[in-house]
């Protein structure tokens, strides 16, 4: 077996260890993740949108309008929201979603261009027959509009629903039709895609081996730590070059591009920060006299918090703790003062509450790290225990005396918690205190606790909360855009971007070397920046590109034709640790050649008793899939155990780490009856990750080849 396919082998094996059967469509994933939150909300109004005169993108002539873009980032932005307990999106963020939906808005289009081309057709009959007869099959975007109290889909407000004959209801269902219609589309291109794929008994065979045949292995590793001798990290020019001549197609490289670039950024300022404040000040009179009877209050969250409206009850530990504070404390009707958290500010107006299932638990705690002594740690938390107990503030201890990592800005302070969300002691102690006692120490894996209960309850909240995240204004924005924009003119006429950037405070970064289809750091995966400059000459400036927190201005430096890297360009970063490695990889071998000689009665353990002794481990249960844990994932040392007979001692084996010797002590036999039951879930694991590989490929071949127009900056400066 050539390199090339063990490393496919292992690669399939790692891969297929979290595959099944009914493995998500990776087509569907890309073409309806923008509408799976949001499209299915009863009364969603998706027109009207304004049209925009001015083209945000193309691809291969399809245009894709900025109202589409905008609408699947706020989509996308409520679907972290929601995942994130309500917790508000900073900028940072905000522009990852930006960039997801970018390429997923991409994909969709190349998608279906692909699915009339290949003439990929879904008729009424087939949406119809989904609805109506296969409910329990629906894509979980639509189920979860049919959740019972106990969070599982109830076929009977499905089947409610359906003879619904209202406005709302009759949009709902045409919007469900639409996003099947994908779904199935999508369903057919794969099939289209992936009708040559196959399986080979071969490949279930040694896919079942790879998981299901276990080793019991004693071993001795042998590592670059072992190597005392540093002459070695400063090879010569000439063995540098040596290793150069006889790797050079190691160092081939596409056309690439560098760039010096200077970042004028546009973080909030304090007028944001007091924008925003003032902003929800002026809403509160309006939070606390709007109404669910004529849909204001709905309205007004909508219209002015980043997250929308929600009618249901949700548990303590989906607010901050001021919030929860806010509400153990309130009445119905209730409206919170402006509440800062580190996301921005947000007002609560408590609409209701009612008793849960789940009990909740609000705590504070105090860790102390098991350190080098053990004996010493539990009796500094006896002395910190002590002195909660006898009155001291536990939230102040913490912040001075607490080894938790966060706890100088949390002050020990948990929130709200439920079961599962702890290690297993400090849950139970937790559970069992009641409301005010101070437990401890309680021992976990990360030392020793010191626990005070501040609450216990079953509540659940439903609130109207606007929230304001406080972000760059158009004042900050068009001042760092402006900044960016006399800097790219100074620069365009002849000064020197490195100096310009000291005399302004700022910070001039060298990129490494970029690739066509590369990432530019700053700039990501910006296509017209990368064109601009392959179609350029070194030292030629850009207009201010926008980019992740703030504006770049970018200047290319350098251009690396198609060819090879020059040698000494790269001999110091690229070469010289390759020839290191090599060198220190030649003294192990020998290092494990002596020491196999040493073994006595065939007997690694052996190695043990040497003067100074060498170190054996035993490792059980392992396989390709599952390897040892001191040795991880190493292909070559995993092919070694498994062609060694029992009780033989291999020659030395080269890893990723170092030099092994390996002595087999037993391996579980083949199971022709387990191989032949497990055979069908493994095949179809394999097909749907062989299948998931060929349609990622095309879409990396389909959005390499795309002709695409990319206007973004225009919108966002």
């Amino acid at each position: 077996m050539t390199d090339h396919k063990k490393e496919q082998k292992h690669y399939n094996t790692g891969v297929m260890n979290k595959l099944r059967d009914k493995m998500p469509v990776i087509i569907i994933v890309v073409i309806v993740a923008f509408l799976a939150t949001i499209v299915f909300e009863w009364g969603m109004n998706l027109m009207g949108l304004r049209e925009d005169r001015m083209l945000f993108a193309k691809v291969n002539g399809e245009e894709i309008t900025y109202q589409q873009f905008e609408q699947a980032v706020e989509q996308q932005a409520a679907q972290m929201r929601q995942q994130n307990n309500g917790k508000d999106i900073d900028e940072a963020q905000m522009q990852q979603i930006r960039d997801q939906v970018w390429n997923g808005l991409i994909t969709q289009t190349i998608t279906k261009e692909a699915m009339r081309k290949y003439n990929v057709t879904v008729s009424d009959k087939e949406i119809l027959d989904w609805i109506y007869n296969r409910p329990e099959q629906l894509p979980d975007p639509i189920k979860r509009n049919f959740m019972d109290s106990t969070g599982v889909f109830n076929v009977g407000f499905y089947q409610q629903a359906l003879g619904m004959k209202t406005k709302e209801a009759t949009q709902f269902w045409t919007q469900v039709e639409g996003y099947l219609r994908e779904v199935l589309q999508s369903e057919k291109l794969q099939a289209v895609l992936t009708a040559g794929v196959r399986v080979t008994e071969a490949d279930v065979l040694q896919k079942y081996k790879d998981d299901k045949i276990f080793a019991n292995i004693t071993y001795s590793g042998l590592d670059f730590s072992m190597i005392t001798d540093t002459s070695m990290n400063n090879p010569s020019n000439e063995e540098m070059k040596k290793y150069y001549d006889a790797h050079k197609e190691d160092f081939k490289v596409d056309e690439s591009v560098k760039f010096k670039y200077v970042v004028f950024s546009d973080a909030a300022t304090a007028e944001d920060t007091a924008a925003a404040q003032k902003y929800l000040e002026v809403l509160i009179k309006d939070l606390k006299t709007a109404t669910l009877e004529d849909s204001s209050l709905i309205r007004l969250v909508n219209d002015n918090s980043v997250s929308p409206f929600s009618d249901t009850y949700q548990k303590p530990n989906a607010f901050g703790s001021d919030a929860t504070k806010f509400l153990f404390s309130a009445k119905p009707g209730d409206v919170s003062d402006i509440i800062i958290g580190n996301d921005g500010y947000k007002v609560i107006r408590l609409i209701d509450s009612k008793e849960g299932e789940d009990t909740y638990v609000n705590a504070s705690h105090i860790l102390v790290n098991f350190g080098t002594d053990t004996a010493a740690a539990k009796k500094k938390a006896e002395d910190i225990f002590k002195r909660v107990k006898a009155g001291e503030d536990i939230n102040t201890l913490a912040q001075q005396l607490s080894d938790e990592p966060s706890a100088k800005t949390q002050k020990g302070d948990l929130g709200w918690f439920t079961k599962g969300a702890m290690v297993k002691e400090f849950e139970e102690a937790s559970m069992n205190a009641k409301d005010g006692e101070i437990v401890g120490p309680v021992k976990t894996q990360f030392g020793f606790h010191i626990i005070q209960v501040k609450g216990k309850s079953k509540k659940e909240f439903k609130v109207a909360e606007i929230k304001k995240t406080v972000t760059a204004g158009a004042r900050t924005k068009d001042i760092a855009k402006k900044k960016a924009e006399s800097f790219y003119l100074d620069v365009d006429k002849g000064a020197n971007i490195d100096t310009l950037a000291k005399q302004v405070n700022l910070v001039c970064t060298t990129t490494p070397d970029v690739l066509k289809d590369g990432f530019i750091p700053g700039a990501g995966q910006n296509k017209k920046l990368m064109k601009l400059a392959l179609d350029s000459r070194p030292k030629k400036v850009f207009e201010p590109v926008k980019i992740q927190g703030g504006y770049g201005v970018y200047e290319l430096i350098e251009k690396t034709p198609a060819g090879y890297r020059n040698f000494d360009s790269i001999k110091t970063t690229m070469v010289k640790p390759k020839v290191v490695e090599q060198k220190k990889f030649a003294v192990l071998k020998q290092m494990a050649t002596d020491l196999r000689a040493k073994i006595q009665n065939n007997d690694i353990k052996s190695l043990s008793t040497l003067t100074p002794p060498s170190v054996v481990e035993t490792a059980d249960s392992v396989s390709v899939s599952k390897p040892a844990p001191k040795i991880g994932q190493d292909f070559a040392v995993s092919d070694a155990i498994f062609t060694l007979k029992q009780g033989e001692i291999s020659q030395p084996v080269k890893g990723s780490k170092g030099y092994y010797l390996i002595q087999l002590n037993n391996v579980t036999p083949f199971n022709n009856d387990d191989y032949l039951k497990a055979y069908n879930e493994i095949r179809n694991g394999l097909l749907a990750q062989k299948k998931q590989s060929v349609v990622q490929e095309w879409l990396q071949k389909m959005q390499n080849e795309a002709d695409i127009i990319d206007n973004r900056d225009r919108f966002f400066n």
